[in-house]
């Protein structure tokens, strides 16, 4: 738990906006980190967030289940899909749900916005309106936060208790479906 609060917290309490450049794939706690950040700029057809926990037999973790809510508008149907069904999103994808803000054509592409955009907020806005306006914004996306990442770190803990819950991660390398056989025989 203090991993998460530490790692999660250390980017939510930079004083400016933090920017993600997801140029390639960004896959659990790497999609949690990509959420956490204020801005995301992403290669449109590249695989871009991948949440797929529940595959592998644990709880989504990093915030996951507090930001995606949150960042998607509170589309509940696709937050459930992406979380339950354990989807991997492209970039026109996480576009689509406004996970991503801009969108791009390929990996240099994808820095080059990600800097344009920071010194575009650097150079041409005002410093304290920035940081000022960055506390208010993260005030409300944050609410509720601490809750959930407890609640993500037990669930986790419960998963993580259980003697098949490396079989999606095993199955992951060679196909065939997971079959979390521990479970299904109680």
């Amino acid at each position: 738990m203090r991993f998460y609060n530490y790692f999660l917290r250390s980017i939510r309490n930079v004083p400016v906006p933090t920017i993600c450049a997801v140029h390639g794939p960004a896959m659990g706690a790497g999609a949690g980190l990509a959420l956490a950040c204020d801005l995301r700029v992403a290669v449109d057809k590249a695989t871009c967030l991948g949440l797929h926990f529940s595959s592998l037999g644990i709880h989504s973790g990093m915030g996951a289940s507090h930001y995606l809510p949150n960042i998607a508008n509170n589309n509940y149907a696709s937050v459930y899909e992406i979380l339950l069904l354990g989807k991997t999103l492209n970039g026109k994808e996480a576009h689509e749900l406004g996970l991503v803000h801009r969108l791009v054509h390929d990996e240099k592409a994808c820095f080059e916005m990600a800097h344009e955009l920071a010194l575009d907020i650097a150079t041409k806005q005002h410093p304290v309106a920035i940081r000022t306006m960055i506390k208010t914004l993260r005030l409300k996306q944050d609410e509720g936060l601490q809750s959930s990442l407890q609640n993500e770190a037990y669930a986790q803990a419960l998963c993580y208790n259980r003697n098949d819950w490396g079989e999606g991660l095993l199955k992951k390398k060679k196909y065939p479906p997971p079959t979390f056989d521990d479970y299904h025989q109680k």
